[in-house]
């Protein structure tokens, strides 16, 4: 994980080389995505359950 410094958010460097936030990649919906349990990569809500982007985790809400 990597917080950016110009605005503070936290992101998976693992799939993006710069910011993609800042970038416009990705909107900010910070109840969309948080930090995985067991690799530290993101977790991203599909609708239905959190799966990590990094390893094969997953959770329902």
């Amino acid at each position: 994980m990597q917080q950016c410094p110009f605005c503070d958010k936290v992101y998976d460097e693992s799939e993006y080389s710069h910011c993609p936030y800042c970038s416009g990649e990705l909107e900010d919906d910070d109840d969309e995505v948080r930090p995985c349990p067991e690799c530290g990569g993101c977790l991203h809500w599909d609708g239905e359950v959190w799966e990590c982007s990094n390893c094969d985790y997953s959770e329902e809400d």
